[in-house]
């Protein structure tokens, strides 16, 4: 009884721990940056929250570098150039963030983007791989 407890405890401690990461998010750009984005990330920094969610809008830095992949939703390569203002991007980051508590600890934070899909482009609704 005693090990079923001490495993409860640990278990407990162990998914407590893990928070509200995230791999990846999907947001719309901002604004272009030398070798990144600023892109919508409010959905994954309230992942998880209880109770009511405030309506601010959070942005996530994201950098990319030689080895990110770009590319649309059907699959076909990219460029970093090829991604516009108003564009609907999913975001596969090279590892785990919680991206809530990176915020309320008020310190600046850039992600790094393994992977960037693009969705829609400029805020129009019609998806990349419908083209």
């Amino acid at each position: 009884m005693f090990r079923l407890k001490v495993l409860l405890i640990l278990l407990t401690v162990v998914s407590v721990g893990c928070g509200n990461s995230v791999s990846s998010f999907e947001g719309q750009v901002d604004k272009i940056q030398d070798k990144g984005f600023l892109i919508s990330c409010s959905d994954a920094a309230n992942k998880g929250k209880k109770g009511n969610i405030d309506g601010i809008g959070y942005m996530c830095n994201v950098r990319y570098t030689e080895e990110t992949i770009f590319r649309e939703v059907n699959g076909n390569l990219l460029n970093a150039d090829d991604i516009s203002l108003s564009s609907t991007v999913n975001v596969t980051l090279e590892k785990p963030v919680d991206i809530r508590k990176k915020y309320e600890k008020k310190a600046p934070f850039i992600l790094t983007a393994k992977e960037i899909v693009l969705i829609t482009m400029n805020n129009d609704d019609s998806t990349i791989g419908e083209r």
